[in-house]
């Protein structure tokens, strides 16, 4: 039986025999998600935002993953920028002074924790998610460049530990070489790791589009090696200098917007499937961060759930993120309006997958990608994407607007087909039978945006 979303005492791995999935005890797990990286910042305030109804919404829609940085190390003025959006900030270093940091508070100890924070924000979310079904990817750093370098915690003027740092000096390699900054952050590491061990629904990405090569691989192998790691899952994040994620010591590949060009039209979406097609290298592939609005992206709410189909029939996983909702409209980033839910369109196209799967009990975790074997053709010149196991069940997933007619083969003996609406989560028309002689041609209904042909041997 395929269950996608609720985890079991046992921690999440990768599943032996199907290395691009994960596995919960006896369950298999694809993970589908909606995020602001930026939660634990948000958290809840007066303006109505919550984050237990965040994770209620996203277990209302059968949603199993988001992704969240532990805490932001570079927006101490964000409260003042954003005050409609932030306005209940936390961190977890100590702010013990002497002296004033930019935001007029007294300095951070980066050797000196804040227990509260990890008392009062990160383990009741992790233990909230986890009864919730909800996996929780936890990002340990991220990077610096000159301009936002003066708001983050590493700045001279915000701690007391003297560091001399400029901005790419962070998370590089030559932070290798220097031991006062190693020992703040493998004590930083060795902080969350200790603090989070109890929970089996956590998986720990090094850093976000940052990263020197020899650096991350060192934080990959700390953790491994880590006396209370209780997982073995470490994805490396996404990386823009030399190191690899596909060829690293990592446990998941993740992958950004990068390779799949603007994010919006139907033609970026099948940029980024083939895209995530060149990372599938042995290892679970995540989809961890795309947009509306954002960096010259699409307004259009059914966006993502096209890019989750598209992640899907890749073999990959899917995560939706956007600052978009949960500051604002998402317009603007600072448009004075506070933080609200992301919109219904986009929690049901995930919903609808997940429900795709776990009600048709399909064996996700057994197939792959295979493109090659279906061919749609119709007015609008749409796309199709395919996984499969050959010669028993298929799912094609086509993007454009319909009536569409899809070649499928190879396909011999007796089949059920039946079309499935992403949009509105059922099936159009009932399942009919096919007898296959090398190819089959199926004729869908009329649908606007995608559609889904289902094809299984009985």
């Amino acid at each position: 039986m395929a269950v996608v979303t609720a985890p079991k005492a046992e921690c999440l791995e990768i599943c032996p025999q199907h290395p691009y999935y994960f596995r919960d005890g006896d369950h298999h797990v694809i993970l589908i998600g909606v995020s602001d990286r930026s939660l634990f910042t948000i958290w809840q305030n007066e303006k109505g935002f919550s984050w237990r109804k965040y994770l209620d919404e996203l277990a209302d829609h059968h949603l199993n993953y988001v992704r969240q940085d532990v805490f932001s190390w570079g927006t101490l003025l964000a409260p003042v920028h954003y005050p409609a959006q932030f306005s209940n900030p936390a961190w977890p270093f100590a702010r013990t002074g002497p002296g004033m940091a930019i935001d007029g508070k007294p300095k951070f100890n980066l050797t000196k924790f804040n227990q509260s924070y990890f008392e009062e924000r990160l383990k009741p979310f992790l233990r909230e998610a986890e009864t919730r079904g909800i996996y929780v990817e936890l990002t340990l750093f991220e990077g610096f460049h000159s301009r936002g370098f003066a708001e983050s915690l590493y700045a001279e003027a915000n701690n007391i530990n003297r560091l001399g740092l400029q901005p790419r000096d962070v998370t590089s390699d030559a932070a290798l070489s220097n031991p006062s900054l190693m020992t703040i952050q493998h004590a930083y590491v060795d902080k969350v790791l200790v603090e989070t061990a109890e929970f089996s629904n956590v998986i720990y990405e090094i850093a976000n589009e940052t990263g020197g090569k020899q650096w991350v691989a060192h934080l990959i192998d700390y953790i491994h090696h880590h006396p209370t790691h209780p997982c073995g899952l470490v994805s490396a994040g996404e990386q823009t200098t030399s190191f690899d994620p596909r060829t690293g010591d990592n446990d998941i590949v993740v992958k950004h917007r990068g390779g799949g060009g603007l994010y919006a039209t139907d033609a970026d979406v099948y940029n980024h499937h083939l895209a995530l097609l060149r990372f599938r290298v042995g290892k679970p592939v995540i989809h961890n961060e795309y947009f509306l609005f954002a960096n010259r992206s699409t307004d259009d709410v059914n966006f993502p759930r096209k890019i989750m189909w598209a992640d899907f029939t890749a073999g990959g996983h899917s995560n939706f993120f956007d600052f978009a909702f949960w500051r604002g409209t998402g317009r603007t980033v600072d448009d004075g309006q506070p933080s609200r839910s992301p919109a219904p369109e986009i929690l049901r196209g995930g919903q609808y997958l997940l429900n795709f799967l776990t009600e048709n009990k399909v064996k996700f975790w057994t197939m792959l990608p295979y493109d090659e074997l279906a061919v749609v053709k119709g007015k609008s010149k749409p796309y199709i994407f395919t996984l499969a196991r050959p010669g028993e069940e298929y799912i094609c997933y086509v993007l454009g607007d319909g009536p569409v007619t899809i070649e499928l083969q190879p396909m011999e003996g007796s089949f059920t087909a039946c079309w499935y609406d992403p949009k509105g989560g059922q099936f159009l028309g009932s399942a009919h039978r096919v007898q296959g002689e090398g190819r089959c041609l199926f004729q869908s209904p009329s649908f606007k945006q995608d559609i889904v042909l289902y094809v299984q041997r009985p």
